[in-house]
């Protein structure tokens, strides 16, 4: 019996953080199931539409479920490479029907302090406060931020793009650290467009320039979580929890 895991990620236009980020993610879950076969599929239509257009087409959580079952696929688990149970995991619940769905990467509390700590190692590589930049929701999952938030330790900030933990917000903690040194890094599995326009951008409006311009010495470590091998083993775990 035909039996495939669909490793599910939003995507990027981004080569190299493909090549980075999400496809280390796909070769660690094909080392840790060799008897299935691994596909790839990414919800964001834009992405896929836009990479269509460059002749580079990825199949969407449908469409690759479709083709599963026209080729008669026995056994189906969708690896959610997510990082919070929001819009985009949606979509890959609603698709699935009675297929498994594997965990996104911050869920339970346990997964969080997990985080916590991994972010704490990284600070501590880089010998200075880090502040991460998460996506950010209008969803209710938006609310896993905060409860991260509770979890890091001093070193460690997090602020995000789009919901209700903006950078703005998080202004006076920073400018009250005693040491005006920060390395930015993306909470996303890949460093695309927000970590290289938004994040670390060169212009005025970046949380770069944004930071600069009140006196803050920055550095940038432009790297999606994908590319971490922690998180990598972080995503088998939960897919070999979906398999089993």
């Amino acid at each position: 019996m035909k039996q495939a895991i669909v490793v599910v990620s939003f995507g990027t236009t981004h080569k190299d953080a493909e090549q980075s980020a999400i496809a280390p993610v796909e070769r660690a879950i094909g080392r840790a199931f060799p008897d299935w076969e691994v596909c790839r599929a990414w919800t964001s239509r834009i992405i896929a539409r836009r990479l269509a257009e460059r002749g580079e087409p990825v199949e969407n959580e449908a469409e690759a479920l479709e083709r599963l079952t026209r080729e008669g696929c026995g056994r189906v688990v969708l690896a959610a490479t997510h990082i919070i149970p929001g819009r985009e995991y949606g979509l890959v619940k609603a698709a699935a029907g009675a297929w498994p769905v594997s965990a996104p990467l911050l869920e339970t509390e346990e997964d969080l302090r997990w985080m916590a700590a991994l972010l704490d190692g990284i600070a501590a590589e880089e010998g200075r406060t880090l502040l991460v930049m998460g996506h950010g929701t209008e969803h209710a999952a938006d609310e896993t931020y905060a409860r991260l938030r509770k979890l890091l330790p001093e070193r460690v900030k997090l602020a995000c793009v789009e919901g209700s933990h903006d950078l703005e917000g998080l202004l006076p903690e920073l400018d009250a650290l005693p040491e005006k040194k920060l390395t930015l890094m993306p909470l996303m599995l890949v460093a695309g467009d927000h970590a290289k326009n938004d994040l670390a951008g060169e212009g005025p409006d970046s949380w770069k320039g944004r930071l600069e311009a009140r006196g803050f010495d920055i550095a940038a470590r432009l790297q999606g979580l994908g590319a971490l091998e922690a998180v990598q083993e972080r995503f088998v775990q939960k897919v070999r929890s979906a398999v089993e």
